[in-house]
């Protein structure tokens, strides 16, 4: 027997149906056993690139290390413009966090827009992983090229927001939202 509590909306409106045999004696019981482990097991997939990484011996891992190495390097020089102690992390991730400048006067999604459409350049906003006021920036799963390039176009908006902020690109916004017909 389905009823309505057995459906589930899920965003960008998908939808999943969810069926079970609701007479089952313990059913519910086994059910949660797998959802609990789907968070804290490996998928086969990643058991298999780990064992394949085993296999390929310590040198694999230290030449994949050297590489982040350099591009959190190259990341770092990027996040210059905000200022001696604005950034932090690193240690043991693939990702900095980044102080936004003039004392939280920005909105982290305004400014991630605005890399994005003006320079190029994809970064998380802070506010996404809970630190509003701060931008999260990976430097992981890249060649030193990409970084260099991606860091290039980092930099000299960071240059541009600390210099001039966002105020010509958010007046243009508003003046497009203001003449956009509804």
């Amino acid at each position: 027997m389905l009823t309505d509590q057995h459906c589930i909306v899920c965003a960008n409106t998908w939808l999943l149906q969810i069926a079970y045999p609701s007479e089952v004696e313990n059913f519910a019981e086994q059910l949660l056993k797998v959802q609990d482990n789907i968070p804290i097991c490996a998928s086969i997939l990643s058991q298999y690139l780990a064992l394949y990484s085993l296999e390929l011996g310590p040198q694999w891992v230290v030449d994949r290390v050297k590489s982040l190495d350099k591009n959190k390097e190259i990341v770092l020089e990027a996040l210059s413009p905000l200022g001696e102690g604005s950034v932090k992390g690193g240690e043991g991730a693939i990702y900095l966090w980044a102080k936004l400048p003039h004392e939280n006067a920005y909105d982290d999604f305004d400014v991630v827009r605005w890399l994005a459409s003006k320079h190029g350049v994809a970064v998380i906003p802070g506010i996404a992983c809970g630190c509003p006021g701060n931008l999260r920036i990976s430097f992981g799963g890249l060649t030193e090229k990409d970084c260099r390039a991606a860091a290039e176009r980092l930099k000299k908006g960071l240059e541009e927001l600390v210099r001039d902020g966002l105020r010509q690109w958010l007046k243009l916004i508003i003046e497009h939202k203001q003449t956009k017909p509804p």
